[in-house]
């Protein structure tokens, strides 16, 4: 009985602090990935309407670039908190734009359907080597880089990143909120 209960107890800090570090892990920045402080790495990509975007445009602004799929559903779980971040401080300098590795066709439906504000382009495969050059040896969706005002990659975010971490990480970079 004893051995039981002791693997229980063990079970549960071992749980604990792997989720106290995958909490951490999301909310600091990620400075054993080599692209932070790297200049940004230029491309360019079909929009939702077939015209070829470049990362360029936005030069000067605060990127949170987002690679997403339709079938990741924490991708589409961030969605709404990003429409709502980019109608809140799009006026300060900050900009989305999201990256989708899915078919054109389904993005633009998804897109149309949840009111997205702020440009995505359709990388599809490519974008599996795209989000390589970024950080994301994984390919693991949701995956948001943080590119600063001078184009330098500052932060990289594994996973959801939730409108509560998105509004602190905005706020560090001096949007007033």
């Amino acid at each position: 009985m004893k051995k039981i209960l002791l693997f229980i107890i063990a079970m549960g800090i071992a749980g604990s602090s792997g989720f106290a570090m995958h909490r951490y892990l999301n909310q600091h920045k990620d400075l054993s990935n080599p692209i932070i402080g790297q200049l940004r790495h230029e491309f360019a990509a079909p929009d939702l309407d077939g015209e070829f975007q470049n990362i360029t445009q936005w030069d000067g602004k605060l990127i949170f670039l987002n690679f997403w799929a339709t079938w990741c559903p924490p991708c589409k779980k961030e969605i709404p908190a990003f429409i709502e971040l980019q109608q809140a401080y799009g006026d300060q300098g900050f900009q989305i734009v999201g990256l989708a590795i899915d078919d054109s066709d389904a993005v633009k439906q998804y897109a149309e359907k949840m009111g997205m504000n702020y440009p995505t382009m359709v990388v599809q495969q490519a974008g599996i080597e795209l989000a390589k050059r970024y950080g994301n040896p994984a390919g693991v969706l949701p995956y948001t880089v943080i590119i600063n005002r001078n184009g330098e990659i500052s932060n990289t975010i594994t996973g959801e990143l939730s409108k509560i971490r998105a509004e602190e990480m905005l706020k560090e970079y001096g949007i007033k909120l």
